[in-house]
């Protein structure tokens, strides 16, 4: 059994190496099949990201004028200390302020940055005169017919940028300006994968259900018992994983969700859809 695939078993699960290893052995060496039967057995309560990376660098948002297109660009170096330099972060700029004004988010770097270089030829630039490599990891750009606004925390080490749709006659309240704060705020906190509970795949749907069965199974429940539970179950995982079904997160009694703070902002709101970006993820 290799050590290095035990070991990456352990980071991705938190589970101990005797039940990585068997794990490992039950699954043929397969490290998606070794997490399943970790979580059946509830030994593995989540699964960790196992791409996280030492890298440094910095998000940055660009939102126009009239606030109908954003845009947000990861770009990553290799020390802190060059993501807090000037020249760095006038570079970080310049790539979003491209991307805002580009008319596709294919090949970026390719793309012509003004009449002597593409955006590629930018970063090789910039590389040779600071000495460290750098990199544009991701990007985004979103039109909007409704709003865009962002957030960004931690020394523009995570960033957040979301697409209100709303009436024009909501968009100037100061409820709803409000609302777009802490919207933002609550992504870049909570983290959510989707919006709404429609948007998770059947497929991830299943293998949750099978999951929570074979999990309740061991534990000995009755069938007619298991399915009730599982319900309940299915409506944790949403809320923990979609935005409107989330508890907001400066609601004490966490009675309150992301979905009843925007119907009390006012009609017709909708976040249509976001993008969060944090270093090393």
């Amino acid at each position: 059994m290799s050590i290095e695939l035990i070991s990456k078993l352990r980071e991705m699960t938190g589970a101990g190496i005797k039940d990585c290893n068997n794990a490992l052995k039950e699954a043929n060496n397969d490290i998606e099949t070794a997490i399943k039967i970790l979580r059946e057995k509830g030994i593995a309560s989540a699964v960790k990201r196992a791409d996280r990376s030492a890298k440094q660098g910095i998000v940055y948002t660009v939102i126009s004028d009239d606030k109908k297109t954003g845009a947000m660009v990861e770009v990553n170096c290799e020390t802190d200390f060059v993501a807090r330099t000037e020249q760095f972060k006038s570079l970080v700029i310049s790539i979003a302020e491209h991307v805002i004004k580009s008319q596709s988010q294919d090949n970026i770097l390719e793309q012509k940055f003004d009449d002597k270089q593409t955006v590629k030829d930018l970063i090789t630039n910039a590389i040779a005169t600071i000495g460290e490599n750098i990199v544009l990891k991701r990007a985004v750009k979103f039109t909007s017919k409704g709003v865009i606004s962002s957030y960004i925390h931690m020394n523009n080490s995570l960033g957040v940028l979301a697409d209100f749709e709303c009436p024009e006659e909501v968009a100037k309240t100061e409820s709803f300006q409000t609302l777009t704060k802490e919207i933002t705020m609550q992504i870049a906190a909570v983290s959510p994968l989707y919006i709404t509970r429609d948007q998770v795949s059947q497929e991830e749907i299943a293998k949750e259900k099978e999951i929570y069965v074979k999990q309740l199974e061991e534990e000995g429940k009755p069938a007619n018992i298991i399915e009730k539970i599982v319900v309940g179950k299915l409506d944790k995982f949403y809320s923990q994983i979609c935005l409107i079904e989330q508890p907001y997160m400066r609601d004490t009694t966490g009675k309150e969700k992301v979905k009843d703070v925007i119907n009390k902002a006012g009609k017709g709101i909708i976040v249509k859809q976001f993008a969060r970006f944090k270093i090393g993820e």
